[in-house]
């Protein structure tokens, strides 16, 4: 598995590194484990009962920790647990005019301050409180309270995904209008529309400057053998010529493109 570099200049890993890994049974349940409490390999282990030998179990957390999800701690050899190290945020949509996959990973200091309860603005107030049941109560308020937060926010996103496929459908029009007159190519038909929505399915990623090999990337060529890339790589920055011809605000500049809107 390789790691991609991000805009921060941190790793994290690919997104189909990032899939593969979620994607095996045994790797989701004990990052659900970990999740829960702290655990060895040998209480993972037990927890699995027959099913999966130790062996296993070691080989699954020595993966999860080289990819920086989980890390381990502790002085005693013979005593060291796991706990989640990153958290990773993980969207996928898909509807009949789009298909985009959003993702990203950051990571808890080593230290753990940023997760002190000082940093959530009610640490005052939770001092206050002497009483257990009490603090059980204002914990359960406050998480009854994010959750409701994060469902309006859910709601508004819902608004804004419907308002972006109405755009995507009115700019699917627009370039069906204007395709076989002025771009249709007979060496790669449609070509020159899978360039132009995925430009627009990532305007903070290309408004700025347009980098040919992150669009192929992001075009799912990146597979592609080195000659074959390179060859698709030129007939690219023609057909982004072309587009510059057809669009005003579609500038180059020294072999680069943006968008000036």
């Amino acid at each position: 598995m390789e790691l991609e570099e991000q805009r921060g200049g941190d790793l994290f890993l690919s997104l189909d590194n990032l899939l593969e890994i979620l994607g095996n049974p045994t790797r989701r349940i004990i990052l659900s484990k970990l999740a829960k409490v702290p655990l060895g390999a040998s209480e993972l282990a037990a927890s699995f009962g027959k099913k999966i030998s130790r062996q296993a179990i070691h080989s699954q957390l020595k993966m999860l920790s080289d990819y920086g999800i989980i890390e381990s701690y502790g002085e005693d050899p013979r005593n060291i647990k796991y706990r989640i190290k990153s958290n990773l945020s993980l969207r996928i949509n898909v509807t009949p005019d789009y298909y985009k996959i959003d993702y990203n990973v950051f990571e808890v200091d080593d230290n753990r301050e940023n997760l002190e309860l000082r940093n959530t603005g009610c640490h005052i107030d939770y001092q206050k409180i002497k009483n257990t049941n009490q603090k059980f109560r204002f914990i359960g308020e406050k998480l009854k309270e994010i959750e409701h937060k994060t469902s309006l926010l859910e709601k508004e996103r819902n608004v804004l995904l419907h308002n972006k496929e109405c755009f995507i459908i009115e700019l699917k029009n627009l370039m069906a209008e204007q395709y076989d007159e002025n771009l249709k190519t007979k060496e790669q038909p449609n070509l020159e529309k899978e360039i132009f929505y995925t430009l627009f399915y990532n305007p903070t990623r290309y408004f700025k400057r347009i980098n040919i090999d992150k669009l192929l990337d992001d075009m799912f060529f990146s597979e592609m053998g080195p000659i074959r890339r390179d060859t698709t790589k030129v007939t690219i920055r023609h057909l982004l010529k072309d587009l510059t011809n057809m669009m005003d605000f579609l500038k180059e500049d020294e072999d680069d493109w943006f968008f000036d809107i």
